[in-house]
């Protein structure tokens, strides 16, 4: 059996503010395996983000608090040194971030940008460094590249800023790539274009993926397997079929419920889970869903359960059998 690229354990991230700490990762473990697509889902601040960005470094700390072990090839990325995790950004870990206006920068070329990483990371000069930037450009289907490579951002659509993004994300050939939100902004003809981007490099240059998003639609179709976060902890793991055939926690089957069936012979009324997100400042001592949980019971408000296996490679963290409470 193959070591995983990346191994989490125990990632916890908080914040100091004037209300006190905000907890917003909470003992987070997963391990990611060599050309695998390991999606992580869940509502907006439900802790996707931020938990990535702590593995890169990203955080200002403080206010930010990391705590926890993020091994990669073996080596802890939480404990490195800044000319070490420096020497991983955008080189071995690569990361497409939720907009592309706001994260390239508007004063320089895209060219610019995409052979600035190629000099640093691979010491390549700035001729062989421009002819790379071109071909990554032509790669993920900018046409007239050679011409394109000196433009900047805000005369590309979104879509093509996009796809930037992820030229700069396999510039250094990764060994792993996160996409935060990479599709959400677009409309779904480009989104479809931008998976089956991601897919054909992925399976080209065998890269793992870690696909940060709240659209369970799009999950469906490109995740091995799925993570199910919700309060800045696990509420399920599983292999993406078994997850959507079975759907064993209270949370997942709510997210579930309130995606639109296709081909329905008449509109479904869209079911919206009620309440809110918890308070990261005052998060309750049980489980974090007890409060908009319609199976709550007393005990879930007063000791947060535990991740366990319920099936093969299956993980949901509930008090209750999941055969009784659907029965």
């Amino acid at each position: 059996m193959t070591e995983p690229i990346l191994s989490v354990r125990d990632l916890t991230v908080s914040f100091g503010t004037r209300l006190g700490r905000a907890r917003v990762v909470n003992g987070l473990s997963y391990d990611v395996e060599p050309g695998e697509t390991l999606a992580i889902v869940g509502e907006s601040g439900s802790g996707k983000s931020v938990s990535s960005l702590a593995l890169l470094q990203l955080l200002p700390t403080p206010p930010a608090r990391v705590e926890g072990e993020a091994r990669f090839h073996g080596d802890d990325l939480l404990a490195m040194e800044d000319d070490e995790i420096r020497s991983v950004r955008g080189n071995r870990i690569a990361m497409i971030f939720q907009d592309p206006m706001t994260s390239l920068n508007p004063v320089r070329t895209v060219g610019y940008q995409l052979i600035e990483p190629l000099k640093m990371h691979m010491g390549l000069d700035a001729a062989s460094a421009r002819n790379r930037a071109i071909d990554l450009l032509d790669l993920v289907g900018i046409p007239s590249a050679a011409e394109r490579v000196d433009d900047y951002p805000h005369q590309f659509s979104g879509g093509m800023r996009q796809r930037v993004m992820i030229a700069m994300g396999i510039a250094c050939n990764p060994d792993l790539l996160i996409a935060d939100e990479a599709t959400t902004a677009l409309d779904v003809t480009t989104q479809a274009q931008i998976l089956d981007e991601i897919g054909r490099l992925q399976s080209e240059l065998g890269l793992s993926v870690i696909w940060i998003t709240h659209d369970l639609g799009v999950v469906a179709g490109i995740a091995d397997r799925v993570v199910v976060l919700y309060g800045g902890a696990i509420m399920e793991e599983a292999a993406v079929d078994p997850l959507y055939e079975e759907r064993r926690h209270p949370y997942t089957r709510a997210l579930l419920a309130s995606l639109p069936v296709p081909g329905a012979d008449r509109p479904n009324r869209l079911r919206a889970i009620p309440g809110l997100p918890p308070d990261p400042t005052r998060m309750p001592p049980g489980c974090p869903f007890a409060p908009r949980c319609a199976h709550a019971q007393e005990s879930c408000s007063q000791q947060a359960p535990e991740l366990r296996e319920a099936g093969e490679a299956h993980l949901v963290a509930c008090h209750f059998d999941p055969e009784e409470l659907y029965a």
